[in-house]
């Protein structure tokens, strides 16, 4: 009995710091998201601009491959275009690079290309190539069946305009994201596996441009369904509102968007 009860301690002893981490970095988080949500509000209440509305559809595959030792390969592909897929709007291609710190702590770092086109009714003045760099740390748990995840990404994006056939030099941003996400099973089941609902929202802000310490340029709210197709393989059917700010124009876009995510997870 003795030694069950100096074996329990023990256990519980080695979980302590991976929990006190994990704590820790939550509360951390969470205290810069309230900071940069309060800040970042104020400075968009100072600028209301007539909104446009449109339609988008998003497509979108993410993979991830695992490698040994707590680490995988991953990428993301987005096929994005305006209306129900008539006009271009964007692809954008991130590989990455993911490790885990301890259990539901993972830290990440990548490249992304994105090729954008002059879309809907705030068009840019010419087509645009970018090129970014980001890091990001993700912290997933669970509080009974709800999943709770939060991320915080940052980039450094190197944008290139496209003038009368030339790429001109490129003008460079810092950018925070910071997302959270809720994720729910139904009692609905496709092969015995649980169909989930979920919410998720991030917020986009530039740092250290335009004079202001930070300042809100995209918002996206999205709800939906994760459909289970195989035991690695899921596709998450939902609605995304997308509000971008665009200071060139002194407007706003909202885009009403459809997004289909085909999540493949595992060797």
């Amino acid at each position: 009995m003795a030694m069950v009860m100096r074996q329990h301690r023990t256990d519980r002893s080695r979980m302590a710091p991976t929990l006190g981490f994990r704590q820790s970095l939550c509360r951390g988080t969470l205290l810069f998201a309230i900071v940069l949500c309060g800040g970042a509000n104020a400075l968009w209440a100072q600028a209301p601009w007539p909104t446009s509305h449109q339609m988008a559809t998003w497509l979108t595959t993410t993979i991830e491959r695992p490698i040994g030792g707590g680490r995988s390969l991953w990428f993301d592909g987005n096929w994005r275009r305006m209306g129900i897929g008539a006009d271009p709007q964007q692809i954008l291609l991130r590989p990455g690079f993911l490790w885990t710190i301890v259990e539901g702590v993972r830290a990440g770092a990548g490249y992304t290309y994105a090729a954008t086109a002059p879309y809907g009714e705030l068009p840019t003045p010419t087509p645009l190539r970018e090129h970014r760099l980001w890091q990001q740390i993700h912290i997933a748990y669970a509080l009974g069946d709800l999943g709770i995840q939060h991320r915080i990404r940052t980039e450094q994006r190197w944008i290139y305009p496209l003038v009368d056939g030339e790429w001109e030099r490129p003008s460079y941003q810092n950018r925070v994201r910071f997302m959270g996400r809720g994720q729910l099973p139904t009692l609905f089941t496709v092969d015995d596996r649980r169909v989930t609902l979920f919410v998720q929202e991030e917020l986009f802000v530039n740092v250290g441009h335009g004079g202001a310490a930070a300042r809100l340029t995209q918002n996206r709210l999205g709800a939906g369904i994760g459909v289970p197709l195989t035991p690695r393989q899921r596709l998450d059917i939902g609605y995304m509102n997308l509000w971008n700010s665009i200071p060139s124009r002194s407007a706003n876009e909202s885009n009403h968007t459809l997004t289909l995510n085909w999540v493949i997870s595992g060797g």
